[in-house]
């Protein structure tokens, strides 16, 4: 039972500190002038909330570190050099051949050059007029002349095809292609090849489905496969808005659906880089905070019905939260000025810690009335008994948001810094803002028997049951990781993160690069040079490796073969079938010729009859377009490169150059990984390789690799910092090492088995959650001492007050707030949500459990001794 409130007892609580005689000061003062009181606050919550309306969002997750770094002056320096790498969007373009990739390039970049307002540039290889003319040039004199013998025999069937761009053309050109074939002057592979692609677009057609002839698959000895083609788009920024790149991603959004998304098989267009991906993350981030916002304060709000018993606490919990909430984001618009991707989950933290002080407050208060205490009493009781505790956990939980200010990690510092002002500001609008509400409305907080946990002093059952749990979580806590990579925190259904993976699984697309900045062309030849042969690295690119080798030898090749290129581009086609032959119908007459055959050919033989069985002018015209489409496109390339000549690094498009030769004559080396990189440590083995020759070196696995040192420094710094703090604070408020000890061993207890959840649910430590250790030390220790001072004022009888009950109510309403989070799209958000969730659950049961009977247990020996 309380300890009877007689004259002994009120004057030790009157000596209970200053603490306590200054929380009963101040509440005594808000409800001697409730009325200036709360008028003060209104005008307080009107400045917050103008000044609130300045806060924006900064979505870009590299300025979350220290820009003191020496990866991140490389990477600065870097950008500033070479900008075109950071703020290009990459679309990607993956199709069932090369020719259905071409056709998709070439119509997407000339749609979006038109858009001017939104698209500054594009340039896409495969569409590139200078690159269509010199390409040969990047291939092997083998494969070359393969090629330009291929394109000899094919000269006149392919001048046939150009004069006669129709289906009866078409039907016509196979005839000839058959008969060549039975004399053996073209490969039956080709004819093969030839006869299976026009089935393929007769066939899509029958199902309504469009399917682009591949020429390429034809004309090549190995034909492409599923490929992927790129465009790079610079957009032009908009720096009023959010995302300043939304309005480039909405055109090219736009041209991807009109053009090709349904209209071709096994197209894929796809959305990512820099800008991408930063307007993916602030949509995943940001798209679901305010569900988690309602989410929370509905919870919140049912969880305090359960607990407090009464609407009024209800209702004055409430406003002190939304008080806080809008004080705190006032506070954080003129000290941080913008949001991010990491502080923005403040506004859900807040919901959850936000609301602990007024709990605490109208709980003793409601406890003290069913005393039959008068109101203002109780209200002066209320400051002495609980205003050390509730100054102590508010102290102890800035700390704990505190603790990342003074690491590199300035993503988290960031949300230290809102978080830390957040509860100051929450403790001190509950010690002003409940007194000055009752003092006008006492009936607010009825005279109730205070809610109890189904606990009792003595009991060691539950004690036991957390010890052995935490005992098992030992082996799994070892086992925790860090994970570095920032791709594991997006939303892995974004088409952007989809985009970058595609990317990242072939060594001449992946993302995963390193770049080296040197002053001269031989310097990037030198450095380039030592990357040769050494384990785990692709290959060395500067600009000199873009101008191809032997292009003598190669043009010489293109000399020879020129007379049957130009033959198909311009030349009359010599008819090598009689007219006869193929007189009158000629779709008849090649059903007819392929029915004397018994290989492909009877499946082609099919599919033009069931062609021939429906066909219409309209049809004609729908299957010609498949067919010549990218024959149309192959012309092109012929033509172009008959005007080829030699290579030089002046005459490489301009986009080419300033990948690799900035505006102040800096040259840059591209260093790419041997294979694929899909994970935060095959990353960090790459970088590691990269800087054993260039320790200068920037790029994304270089900042991946020293960002991830730096944010796991700073947990483990934090944590020891929050881990010091709260031991200080703890001695402070208690006075006493036997009660600081009582209050600690549950947290260190609570933090092996949260880290050995995060082990067995696969949610590793990331940029996002590394908070959840330091705030379960901040949040562990409010409850801890809560239940330590109200164990003093009723020794043995702690259960029975109205103490453990506000701790779990509080607990409960934390845990409803943070676990909204785990409704959002970002996954290290989400994971932020649920750790954090789990956090205080395990941390709270551990101090109720723990702490009583520590506590008793450790009394027992001293008195003992």
């Amino acid at each position: 039972m309380v300890e009877p409130l007689n004259r002994h007892n009120r004057e030790r609580l009157n000596r209970d500190g200053l603490a306590g005689r200054l929380s009963a000061a101040v509440m005594a003062c808000a409800a001697a002038f409730p009325r200036a009181t709360l008028c003060g606050l209104a005008g307080l919550v009107a400045i917050a909330a103008y000044a609130a309306t300045g806060l924006g969002v900064d979505t870009d997750s590299s300025r979350m570190i220290s820009p003191e770094l020496q990866s991140q002056r490389a990477a600065q320096v870097l950008n500033e050099k070479f900008p075109s790498l950071k703020s290009a969007i990459i679309v990607t373009v993956t199709a069932e051949d090369a020719d259905t990739a071409d056709l998709v390039v070439a119509d997407l970049s000339a749609q979006l050059r038109a858009t001017t307002a939104t698209i500054a540039s594009v340039f896409a290889a495969s569409d590139d007029p200078y690159l269509r003319a010199h390409g040969f040039l990047y291939r092997d004199e083998d494969d070359l002349d393969a090629m330009f013998e291929r394109l000899s025999r094919s000269a006149n069937l392919l001048a046939h095809l150009r004069s006669d761009q129709s289906i009866d053309g078409f039907a016509r050109a196979l005839i000839e292609a058959l008969d060549l074939a039975d004399r053996a002057e073209i490969g039956e592979d080709a004819l093969v090849r030839l006869l299976a692609e026009a089935s393929s677009v007769l066939e899509a057609h029958a199902l309504k489905r469009a399917r682009n002839f591949s020429w390429s698959t034809v004309l090549e000895d190995e034909p492409s496969g599923i490929v992927t083609r790129l465009i790079a788009v610079k957009p032009v920024l908009d720096h009023q808005r959010l995302s300043p790149a939304r309005p480039a991603l909405a055109t090219i959004e736009a041209a991807n659906a009109a053009i090709y998304e349904d209209r071709l098989d096994g197209v894929q267009i796809r959305i990512t880089g820099e800008p991408a991906l930063r307007a993916e993350e602030l949509r995943s981030v940001t798209g679901t905070i305010w569900i988690s916002l309602l989410l929370s304060l509905v919870l919140v709000g049912a969880l305090l019905r359960w607990g407090l018993r009464h609407w009024g606490p209800v209702l004055l919990s409430l406003g002190v939260l939304v008080i806080s909430l809008v004080l705190t984001s006032g506070a954080a618009a003129l000290t941080v000025g913008a949001l991010n991707l990491i502080s923005i989950a403040f506004i859900v933290l807040m919901v959850g810690l936000g609301i602990d002080f007024a709990v605490h407050v109208l709980a003793h208060i409601a406890e003290l009335r069913f005393h039959a205490t008068p109101p203002k009493e109780a209200l002066r009781l209320t400051g002495l008994r609980s205003g050390r505790a509730l100054m102590t956990c508010a102290i102890t939980t800035a700390a704990a948001f505190l603790a990342f200010t003074v690491t590199d990690f300035h993503g988290m510092a960031q949300l230290g810094v809102i978080g830390a002002m957040g509860v100051l500001i929450a403790w001190s609008v509950a010690l002003v803002f409940v007194p000055a509400c009752l003092a006008l409305r006492p009936g607010l907080v009825g005279a109730r028997a205070p809610m109890t946990v189904p606990l009792r002093t003595g009991a060691a059952g539950p004690a036991v049951i957390v010890l052995i749990i935490g005992a098992a979580a030992i082996w799994p806590a070892l086992q925790a990781q860090f994970d570095t990579d920032p791709m594991g925190l997006r939303d892995p259904g974004a088409q952007s993160v989809q985009a970058f993976r595609l990317l990242a699984e072939k060594p001449e697309t992946s993302p995963y690069r390193a770049s080296i900045l040197v002053d001269t062309a031989a310097d990037a030849d030198r450095i380039a040079a030592q990357f040769n042969d050494r384990p785990g690295i692709g290959e060395a690119l500067n600009l000199g490796d873009l101008i191809p080798q032997d292009q003598d030898m190669k043009l010489e090749l293109l000399d020879f073969a020129a007379g049957s290129i130009d033959h198909a581009i311009f030349g009359q086609p010599t008819a090598l079938v009689g007219d006869a032959a193929i007189s009158g119908d000629r779709v008849g007459a090649l059903i007819a010729r392929l029915g004397q055959r018994e290989d492909m050919a009877q499946r082609l033989k099919r599919a033009l009859e069931a062609y021939q069985a429906e066909r219409t002018a309209e049809s004609d015209a729908m299957v010609a377009e498949r067919i010549f489409g990218s024959f149309r496109l192959l012309m092109g390339r012929l033509e172009a490169m008959l005007n080829a000549d030699r290579m030089t690094a002046s005459a490489l498009p301009p986009e080419m150059q300033e990948r690799f030769l900035a505006e102040d004559g800096t040259y840059r080396i591209e260093v790419v990984p041997e294979g694929s990189i899909t994970n935060s440590d095959e990353s960090a083995r790459f970088a590691a390789r990269v800087a054993e020759i260039a320790p200068e070196a920037a790029g994304g696995p270089v900042q991946l690799a020293a960002a991830g040192a730096a944010v796991a420094e700073a947990m483990l710094l934090a944590t020891a910092l929050a881990a010091v703090a709260t031991l200080l604070a703890c001695l402070a408020a208690t006075r006493s090492v036997i009660d600081a000890i009582s209050v600690l061993v549950p947290l260190v207890i609570a933090g092996v088995i949260i880290t050995g959840f995060s082990v067995v649910a696969d949610l590793p430590f990331n940029y996002a959650n590394v908070i959840v250790l330091p705030l379960m030390i901040g949040i562990g220790v409010d409850s801890g001492i809560h239940i330590v001072q109200r164990e003093r004022q009723a020794p043995g009888a702690v259960f029975s007050t109205s103490t453990p009950g506000a701790v779990m109510v509080s607990a409960a309403t934390t845990v409803a707030a943070f676990g909204t989070l785990s409704l959002s799209d970002h996954r290290g958000t989400a994971s932020m949500g649920i750790l954090l969730a789990v956090g205080v659950s395990v941390t709270v049961i551990a101090v109720l459990a723990l702490t009583p009977q520590i506590r008793r247990w450790l009394l027992r020996r001293e008195h003992a001794a």
